[in-house]
């Protein structure tokens, strides 16, 4: 298992390093060992992960830059625009590809070497796995200016579905040769070093297509579907802590979420769809029906509401909030976003209804709040900096989520409940790949439910 000073004197190289243990420790120790490093990740939040490693460290920020790959690199466009051609407007999906292409063309320019050459002593990128072939084109001709170490794990590579298929043995090992794996599973020190050691046994076992049981430490409940409420709730009576309830169908995990009446939140993806989707029906016409009728569609996304039994009424409270919501309604067309906000802090007090996604609502209130108070001319405008501000400034989440792996990847948590674990068989790409990363981020419990005590997927591509 390398250390960081063991590291220092590579010039290039790679080191695989499984969940929980440790890689952004020691990324944070080889970064403080330098005067000048550069770290790269992909996320806004993996950025953050470092920068705290690194002021927990108390390492100077005057010689530790962190950044994601796509950041550095528009700045890097923009620094020589003549070479690297960068789009005028802020890039969107493939055009990220044709920024990175454009800053390896720029850095065949012995001036824009000398540039990264004098700023940078070292070079360390972090979540390799996640890269396509223009990032890796990239890092390599990095590698050729300063040391360059990559770290990564091929068993969490998820993002196959956007283009980050590269061959660890076929193509990265080529570049960046490999010089050490991480062997410590530091995330189940002092909480649960059986279940660590399950995981990792696990991990084996399906990078080489082989049956997974569970068994202790593992909890295993018998259930059809993933709407077991037993498994969201029972399993973690008595509990305390973080938890998490992953499923890789987004729409299973809001109505999940739904079903348990906001005993699990659901958790947004950056694109933030919903809301976007909230700010077009909004923007479509400023009468008072129109954005009732948009008010009601995200009411339906966020909230559940308990149906009244026959010859039922509803409780005494309910009405007067009913009457104050009309009032509020009445005014969209005058005064829309402040009686919006009205009508939304009024729904979170009906008494049968449930808030299933707050972070969605929060965003929504702020986006309001930024047309309300004149910053922002339309929602879609609003909507569009609330969710820049968000990438950047990280989120908060609930005591108890629901998400995808894709959402929590690169997070931990203490009890961790797996619903329905046959349906990673029906995944279209990376199925192992999925489940590993979903049961890597339980750090005390780990409960899964099916049809059957195992799974068995497809050996991954690596």
């Amino acid at each position: 298992m390398p250390e960081a000073q063991d590291l220092l004197g590579l010039d290039r190289g790679a080191v695989v390093a499984p969940a929980g243990h440790g890689k952004t420790e020691l990324i944070a120790n080889l970064a403080a060992l330098g005067r000048r490093t550069l770290v790269l990740t992909h996320t806004n939040a993996g950025v953050q992960a470092i920068r705290s490693r690194l002021n927990r460290l108390r390492v100077p920020k005057s010689s530790v830059a962190v950044d994601t790959i796509s950041g550095w690199s528009l700045r890097y466009a923009h620094g020589f625009p003549q070479a690297a051609k960068p789009p005028i407007d802020m890039p969107i999906g493939a055009q990220w590809d044709e920024v990175h292409r454009g800053v390896l063309a720029a850095l065949g320019i012995a001036a824009v070497r000398q540039v990264v050459e004098a700023s940078y002593d070292r070079i360390l990128i972090d979540e390799y796995q996640d890269c396509n072939g223009p990032q890796h084109d990239l890092a390599a001709a990095l590698s050729g200016i300063a040391p360059t170490l990559v770290f990564g794990d091929p068993m969490q590579g998820i993002f196959e579905f956007a283009g980050a298929t590269l061959s660890w043995e076929g193509e990265i090992h080529r570049q960046f040769p490999l010089v050490g794996e991480l062997e410590t599973p530091h995330r189940w020190r002092g909480k649960n070093p059986e279940l660590g050691e399950w995981i990792l046994d696990a991990r084996d076992r399906l990078m080489r297509g082989d049956r997974v049981e569970f068994r202790d430490p593992v909890s295993y409940r018998h259930a059809p579907d993933a709407f077991d409420m037993g498994a969201l709730f029972q399993s973690i009576e008595g509990k305390e802590g973080t938890f998490a309830a992953i499923h890789c169908n987004k729409g299973i995990c809001y109505q999940v979420a739904a079903a348990a009446r906001g005993g699990y939140q659901a958790i947004e993806e950056m694109a933030a769809r919903t809301m976007t989707e909230f700010a077009g029906l909004w923007d479509a016409e400023p009468s008072a029906e129109q954005r009732r009728a948009a008010l009601q569609w995200l009411f339906r996304k966020s909230f559940s509401t308990q149906r009244l039994a026959d010859g039922e009424g509803p409780p005494p409270e309910e009405s007067p909030i009913a009457d104050a919501i009309q009032s509020a309604v009445a005014s969209l067309s005058e005064d829309g976003p402040r009686a919006a906000l009205e009508i939304l802090t009024l729904t979170r007090k009906l008494p049968r209804s449930r808030l299933h996604r707050q972070e969605l609502l929060r965003d929504v209130e702020r986006a309001i709040s930024e047309v309300a108070a004149g910053r922002c001319a339309t929602m879609l405008e609003a909507t569009s900096r609330v969710r820049d501000r968000a990438s950047i400034v990280g989120r908060k989440l609930p005591h108890r989520t629901i998400s995808t792996p894709l959402l929590l990847k690169g997070l931990e948590f203490d009890h961790v409940v797996v619903p329905d674990a046959t349906h990673f068989g029906r995944e279209p790409n990376a199925q192992a790949k999925l489940f590993y990363v979903a049961i890597s981020r339980a750090s005390r419990s780990l409960t899964i439910t099916g049809t059957q005590d195992f799974v068995q997927l497809s050996a991954p591509l690596l």
